[in-house]
């Protein structure tokens, strides 16, 4: 598959567990509990089995199972059955690629939509603000050191400059931001449905754990864990509702 383009589009992206020596695909911040909304962490536990030992994977809530006042939801839901469900989706999806090109360009559309008027006369304008400020604040040191306003005068105006500038910054990244997930969304979409979409059935369900993360980071997919062991699985799709898994309390 092509190399995917370096983003800092996910701004509290979490990296993806290796717990167990493992990777599990639905970490990395795409599972949260249902309950507090807090992302839930991998575990992994040794059983006894005849005539050997056989370890089993969970997802479970970090604050539920630590601060039961907080968040109820201190059951686990077992990983292999998480993985298989979600995945069971998302392929179904992968092999009728109508709709997921139909959420892409929701998707692109909602994000044009947040670049109104015109983008880069916009940039262009607060890019002419910081240069402003930096003619002003040189012209007050000039007047401080003639003596023409006070120290108390030069330091107010220095502040009054120092807002605008970080405003101006705020929104210069802002903009870039939404510039960098239009090209992002656009360019994911490319390779979901010319690269994933075209794959041949058998192949797309003998994705690994990596492969199978990565579609699941373009989808923009999240899951959600209720405490009765319900998934609810959100994306540029839309939602879906999975089946109950059988919660596992730890």
């Amino acid at each position: 598959m092509g190399g995917r383009r370096a983003s800092g589009r996910v701004a509290n992206y979490r990296g993806f567990s290796k717990a167990a020596d493992r990777f599990w695909e639905l970490s990395g911040g795409i599972t949260s509990c249902g309950e507090c909304g807090q992302v839930m962490e991998t575990h992994a536990k040794m059983y006894r089995t005849r005539p050997s030992k056989k370890e089993i994977h969970y997802y479970r809530c970090r604050l539920g199972l630590r601060r039961k006042e907080l968040c109820s939801n201190n059951k686990c839901v077992r990983a292999d059955k998480t993985h298989e469900a979600v995945w069971e989706l998302v392929s179904g999806l992968l092999k009728e690629p109508e709709s997921l090109r139909e959420g892409h360009e929701k998707m692109v559309e909602t994000e044009r939509h947040g670049l109104h008027g015109d983008p880069d006369r916009e940039k262009k304008a607060w890019l002419d603000k910081l240069a402003e400020v930096e003619r002003k604040r040189s012209g007050f040191f000039d007047l401080g050191a003639e003596g023409l306003i006070d120290r108390e005068e030069l330091k107010t105006k220095l502040a009054a400059l120092e807002e605008t500038q970080e405003t101006a910054k705020r929104e210069l990244e802002t903009l870039d931001g939404r510039h960098e997930r239009l090209r992002d969304l656009e360019h994911e979409k490319d390779v979901l449905l010319e690269s994933y979409a075209g794959m041949m059935p058998e192949a797309l369900d003998g994705l690994a754990p990596e492969e199978r993360h990565r579609v699941y980071k373009m989808l923009r997919l999240t899951v959600l864990v209720r405490p009765d062991g319900t998934l609810e699985v959100n994306g540029i799709f839309g939602r879906q509702g999975l089946g109950t898994l059988e919660p596992t309390r730890m």
